[in-house]
């Protein structure tokens, strides 16, 4: 087998080219996950650990109960009290009688003046009319769902499975020893496999997110430094002298 030294040069261009664009589709990658996952704080453990799990601590309506009270004009005297409703009913499972019993009155009273049928559709704010539409707002995030999880799996399984083995086959002709070469091509694909299978753990659990960061440290990276090494070989390296 010629090695990637003594490739062609239309064989060069061509592995080279594969190299460039897709290394460039590799790191956009990495930068999109960091945007959108990690957000204004980065892509810390517990950013990566909400993606999938969720923040179970609290919900939509928990969250920004706060600040609505605030923009009802309630006393200092009755917030405590619709807090205390609001996380009662959602411990304690969101039903509609307790809602209608408890909920309601406290919703009409004061939120209502911004989150009525037609507010909402002047302020954009989310309508807490009916049953529905509370219990809407104070569902838990559990994280991305598992029908999300098995279409990106099949995304990603399917499109970098071919992307890692383009890249393995190009550097399998490159001169690096067989004991580096071999764990450099093998360890994306079971790196991806441990991923994928880490974000349906870390759904059910947050502590197997280090399953997650360890997959995605090490595939697309050591992909990308399979692609380093044979440009390297291809263009830097001297081709061997054929035998006579």
């Amino acid at each position: 087998m010629r090695q990637l030294p003594e490739l062609s040069l239309a064989e060069k261009l061509v592995h080279t080219g594969f190299i460039f664009l897709v290394g460039l589709g590799l790191l956009v990658a990495e930068a999109y996950v960091y945007v959108t996952v990690g957000g204004n704080n980065g892509l810390t453990v517990h950013a990566v650990a909400e993606h999938y799990y969720g923040n179970r601590s609290s919900s939509t309506l928990q969250t920004v109960l706060p600040r609505m009270m605030g923009y009802a004009g309630m006393s200092a005297a009755d917030k405590p009290k619709m807090v205390a409703a609001v996380n009662h009913w959602i411990a304690s499972g969101e039903t509609e009688a307790d809602y209608n019993q408890a909920i309601k009155p406290l919703i009409a009273g004061n939120c209502l003046k911004c989150h009525s049928v037609a507010m909402t559709k002047v302020l954009h704010n989310p309508p807490l009319v009916t049953y529905g539409d509370v219990k809407t707002v104070a569902k838990v995030d559990t994280g991305m769902s598992l029908s999300t999880m098995l279409l990106n799996g099949m995304i990603h399984l399917t499109m970098l499975g071919v992307i890692f083995w383009v890249a393995g086959w190009i550097f399998s002709k490159s001169r690096v020893p067989n004991s580096i070469k071999y764990p450099l091509i093998i360890i994306p694909f079971i790196a991806m496999l441990v991923d994928f299978s880490g974000w349906f753990l870390t759904h059910q659990n947050p502590a197997f997110v280090w399953l997650v960061l360890i997959g995605g440290a090490l595939s697309c990276p050591i992909a990308l430094l399979e692609m380093l090494l044979s440009l390297i070989q291809m263009w830097f390296v001297k081709p061997r002298l054929q035998a006579a």
